[in-house]
């Protein structure tokens, strides 16, 4: 082995999922005050954390369909389990959604299975059709935040999302361990 291969190195599934869940959480509270100043609203914390959890279920869904393309299951079902975990521990720390912790795990996992299982649908990650998965994201993410804004400002604060979610995915595609989820995928038709 040369020294050069040593620094190019692809990353592990379970190099991945232990970066991936600090990742997510990292990105879905930083973009939690992005949509926030795009829709020109401050959210209470209750929503701020629905926000969140939305969003990186999101992420979480991207992630899914390029860890079954590059390693198939039962890797994949490793990999997302873990960062799933990872993600619903953020959210269960917050006190908002059950009063105790198991209440909270239970309302996450519902939530969470009810959302990816939509996602599981969709043609492609990205894409110019109503089926792929940052449509599905960011329709989500307008009825649940935006649905009391006023009818003239909805195309505008619907393209702003859309355009907020496609940057922070296109982001996400630009780091290391995305880098290497894409490489040599076997159907990058996901990405279209």
């Amino acid at each position: 082995m040369s020294l050069f291969s040593l620094f190019h190195r692809k990353p592990s599934p379970s190099k991945i999922a232990e970066d991936l869940g600090p990742l997510f959480v990292q990105v879905a509270v930083h973009e939690c005050g992005s949509f926030q100043q795009i829709w020109k609203r401050q959210l209470d914390d209750e929503t701020q954390v629905m926000l969140f959890a939305e969003f990186a279920i999101i992420l979480v869904a991207v992630a899914d369909r390029l860890v079954f393309d590059k390693f198939g299951d039962p890797t994949r079902s490793k990999v997302i389990n873990r960062v799933v975990e990872t993600v619903r521990d953020c959210f269960v720390n917050q006190s908002h959604f059950g009063d105790t912790r198991q209440e909270r795990i239970v309302y996450f996992e519902r939530f969470f299975a009810d959302r990816f299982q939509s996602f599981a649908t969709c043609s492609s990650i990205m894409g110019e059709g109503q089926d792929s998965l940052i449509s599905t994201g960011t329709r989500y993410l307008a009825e649940t935040f935006l649905e009391d804004i006023p009818e003239s400002q909805l195309p505008e604060a619907v393209l702003e999302t859309d355009k907020t979610l496609s940057k922070s995915v296109v982001a996400l595609l630009a780091t290391p361990i995305f880098k290497a989820l894409c490489e040599n995928n076997r159907d990058s038709d996901y990405l279209k």
